[in-house]
């Protein structure tokens, strides 16, 4: 299959790198709820808010460009070419982000909301910018989820291949139209089914098991602009990671997502070699343990289960 290559921006900053393929191929296919409906955090909390900090000084909200997943008390994972910034053809570094965790309102906070400043990224080695091949990310940040926190919690990962018509949901604050560059307000879901492999080459051809499909072969429901590096959660564990698509629930193509399972064993290895004690750029930013007693606590037992895993 020949490949050609197109980029999508969203409000002026380049998310999603869009795969255009041969004839049979409509000319607009980009990483990407459409079809889907508002729900309150506490029905997703580990969705996560990827802000850039420089835009996000504008106002509250501004610096969302990416969707992002907890997946231990401090760390977030991701798409990686929500890393990648076209403008200087490089990778963003670490100061350049802020996470947001906790809130329902992409554009209000609460008491409920923890936002947290990302010390280390760790974009996989083969991540191929082409075919979006190996399109993940992992963000450890500098503070810690507090364990009794009700509106964030991490998502266990899936380790294992779904079957067909697997029921699933897909959240995140993007558009909510196709060509829409305003971000949704308020989190949305959108319930997909895993697509056989199959089924899903009907549209864009044979997929590397590196990737899993999901959605409707009639189109109506999917994930947007906006929603790349978000969840796909099947039976209360993470399986997927938005990574592109054609359109936004565009009949025949169903959403593609990175294959979490196919990556299980890589993201529990990055993790045992992160250093739970660090802690970087002035500590966390919001709702984090304190120093005292009960912060070295939870410290300890995140290394443990660091080990653990």
């Amino acid at each position: 299959m020949r490949v050609s290559f197109k980029i999508l921006s969203l409000l002026g900053l380049p998310l999603f790198l869009q795969l255009v393929s041969s004839a049979s191929t409509p000319d607009k296919i980009e990483p990407k709820v459409v079809g889907g409906y508002p729900i309150n955090i506490s029905n997703a909390p580990y969705q996560v808010s990827v802000r850039l900090t420089a835009r996000e000084r504008r106002y509250y909200g501004s610096g969302h460009i990416c969707g992002g997943v907890v997946i231990s008390q401090r760390l977030v994972a991701t798409a990686a070419h929500c890393i990648f910034n076209t403008d200087t053809n490089a990778y963003r570094k670490s100061g350049e982000f802020v996470l947001v965790m906790g809130s329902t309102y992409l554009y209000q906070s609460n008491s409920n909301t923890q936002q947290y400043y990302v010390q280390e990224i760790i974009v996989h080695p083969y991540y191929n910018r082409g075919t979006l091949e190996n399109d993940i990310a992992l963000m450890f940040f500098n503070g810690y989820i507090p364990w009794n926190s009700t509106t964030v919690k991490a998502l266990p990962l899936n380790d294992h291949i779904l079957p067909a018509k697997t029921p699933c949901n897909v959240t995140g604050w993007g558009v909510t139209k196709f060509g829409s560059s305003v971000s949704s307000e308020t989190l949305q879901v959108g319930p997909v089914p895993i697509v056989s492999y199959t089924d899903c080459a009907v549209g864009y051809g044979t997929l590397p098991r590196s990737q899993v499909c999901a959605g409707y072969m009639q189109g109506v429901t999917d994930a947007c602009q906006g929603d790349s590096g978000g969840p796909l959660m099947c039976n209360n564990t993470l399986a997927g990671i938005v990574s592109y698509g054609v359109d936004c629930g565009r009949p025949i193509y169903p959403g593609i997502y990175t294959n979490v399972s196919f990556y299980h064993d890589w993201i529990v290895s990055m993790n045992r070699s992160l250093n739970y004690l660090v802690y970087k750029n002035g500590g966390p930013a919001l709702k984090s343990p304190d120093s005292g007693l009960y912060g070295i606590l939870l410290t300890l037992f995140g290394i443990i289960l660091a080990v653990w895993q």
